[in-house]
């Protein structure tokens, strides 16, 4: 079985090992960024560590939580996500537009070898774009007393300080990384999608009744 996904969201490469560690396939991502989680940064904040089965996590490096940790950044989360899935022998086209979508063939434009082609798949997956126009604004900084009204924050292994708040952060603030991200909560945001990502795959094996008894 072959299947493409259009989306390396961190929902997308949950349901990508799910689906991996049931059925035997090859599975291609397509992206038009140039690494997998490293542009533009969304909320990170957790409630426990860790978050997912340890065999689907590459190395984090500096960013490898404690249990302490009320945060990872959620850039270098996806990274050794999509690390762990390329070692699984996953595709990942990057720099890749697709041009044309018909069926279950996909046409692409993109930085490799070819440079441009097409490739038959049994299943494609994307996303269906349903996001929250609510904006939060983040930054992140050393300064503990930078926690504002109404706003949620989270110590990362680093020890920087990532604060979401629903309006403009303060300027008093040495902040050394300033965001924004469109959701609904940043508080429950990281545990969200991957919550998805495990439905998505339920949803897709148990349509094609390929999952494995528990």
């Amino acid at each position: 079985m072959k299947i493409a996904f259009l989306d390396t969201g961190l929902s997308f490469l949950c349901t990508a090992h799910k689906i991996l560690d049931n059925i035997d396939c090859e599975i291609h991502f397509f992206t038009e960024s140039a690494e997998v989680g490293m542009y533009g940064e969304k909320p990170g904040l957790i409630d426990s560590w860790p978050l997912i089965d340890k065999n689907w996590l590459g190395s984090t490096f500096s960013q490898e939580p404690t249990v302490e940790s009320t945060a990872i950044r959620h850039s270098w989360f996806c990274k050794a996500i999509s690390i762990s899935l390329a070692n699984r022998n996953c595709f990942f086209h990057l720099r890749t537009k697709i041009s044309k979508i018909k069926s279950t063939n996909v046409e692409f434009v993109g930085a490799g070898f070819l440079g441009s082609g097409n490739l038959m798949f049994d299943h494609i997956i994307s996303s269906n774009n349903n996001t929250s126009s609510k904006i939060w604004f983040g930054g992140t900084t050393v300064d503990a007393n930078c926690e504002t009204t109404n706003s949620f924050s989270g110590i990362r292994p680093d020890s920087t300080i990532e604060v979401w708040s629903e309006k403009e952060l303060p300027s008093n603030i040495n902040w050394l990384q300033l965001m924004q991200w469109k959701g609904t909560n940043p508080k429950n945001s990281i545990h969200s999608e991957i919550d998805i990502g495990m439905k998505r795959a339920y949803d897709f094996l148990q349509k094609k009744r390929l999952l494995k008894e528990i």
